[in-house]
């Protein structure tokens, strides 16, 4: 985990994990201060969790939000009209 590409002292820390591809992402707000970092092979948001306490273990003063799991929509669904 590079926390080194932060480029400031983030806020809050989100943890999302998407359950079909088996990939977490850990996302900061507000937005610039780093890049999204994607972990492959992460289907329980562990690797992402213990990255992101890493994060806030440099900066005390963000918190943890996640990990939130969802499924990504299958590529050949259409969406739902609203009634």
């Amino acid at each position: 985990m590079e926390t080194t590409r932060l480029r400031g002292n983030p806020e809050r820390i989100f943890i999302s994990v998407d359950e079909s591809t088996g990939t977490s992402t850990v996302s900061f707000f507000p937005a610039d201060v780093g890049t999204p970092i994607q972990v492959e092979g992460d289907k329980d948001g562990q690797r992402a969790l213990k990255d992101a306490k890493a994060i806030v273990a440099k900066y005390p003063s963000c918190s943890i939000h996640g990990p939130h799991f969802h499924a990504a929509r299958p590529p050949k669904a259409r969406p739902r009209k609203r009634a």
